[in-house]
């Protein structure tokens, strides 16, 4: 256990678990462009090509004037699943002419989604391994829990040099229930032996903050370099950063506790 600095804030903490994409990697800057490469490939058969591509974007939260994806929606907050029967349903919808939905889905399943699971050129938020080494070097353990799959997520954390100092994985393909279910995080802490009291969960969405209060973890902590707005995230938040470079590593002075949040 070390002393760890959000912000202002310090707290003893045992384990962090980040999210990956809005929090340790900007959502919008890293997955704008493949995002729309993958909409144009998928739509590139049909002839209404305008019309599929607005429903294409609502049905998936992305707004093409903002350049930005929705909290709400499939693509940043549910699973690569999610996202597939989002789109299939859209493209089945107003297909010319009216295809089945199971030929919708294949053809996502084919033009769409295998440029998504392919490695983008993700654009970190700081420099993480000064970060999460110095977690690391201070007895803090590190844990990523994401909803993407395991694949993107491993190939992300070896890129950038970050899987020496992760713990633990969980990914929207694995064996636990998916964010905002306490299971990942449970299980990430049970893991590395640390109780949930001792545990932060940092995260830039509100099911993240909705998974660290529904297992009771000792700070939840909002960023803003994701899909959340602080007005989304202060609800649930016990603070809420610009980004986790705000967060820094020290140890505790002798005898000195620092305050718990109150989850009131």
């Amino acid at each position: 256990m070390g002393l760890v600095h959000f912000g202002e804030h310090r707290f003893d903490a045992g384990l962090v678990a980040f999210d990956k994409d809005g929090t340790l990697f900007d959502f919008n800057s890293s997955w704008r462009r493949p995002f729309r490469h993958a909409v144009e490939n998928l739509l590139s058969p049909f002839s209404n090509r305008t019309e599929l591509r607005a429903a294409l974007y609502r049905a998936l939260g992305f707004d093409p004037v903002a350049g930005a994806f929705n909290e709400d929606g499939p693509f940043a907050a549910g699973t690569a699943e999610a996202t597939i029967r989002a789109a299939a349903t859209a493209l089945h919808q107003l297909s010319h002419p009216l295809l089945p939905w199971e030929e919708c889905e294949l053809l996502v399943r084919q033009r769409f989604a295998p440029l998504l699971a392919d490695p983008v050129d993700l654009s970190p938020v700081t420099e993480l391994a000064p970060l999460l080494s110095s977690l690391h070097e201070n007895s803090v353990r590190v844990a990523v829990i994401t909803s993407d799959d395991r694949g993107p997520t491993e190939a992300a954390l070896a890129s950038f040099r970050l899987s020496p100092f992760v713990d633990f994985i969980a990914c929207a393909d694995g064996a636990f229930r998916h964010k905002p279910s306490p299971d990942p995080l449970l299980a990430a802490a049970k893991a590395v032996d640390v109780p949930m009291e001792e545990t932060v969960v940092v995260g830039d969405s509100e099911v993240d903050l909705r998974m660290a209060r529904s297992a009771g973890a000792g700070l939840a902590v909002g960023v803003l370099t994701g899909v959340g707005t602080r007005r989304t995230l202060e609800p649930l938040a016990d603070l809420v950063l610009d980004s986790i470079a705000e967060i820094r590593v020290g140890l505790s002075p002798l005898g000195e506790q620092p305050p718990l949040p109150d989850h009131s």
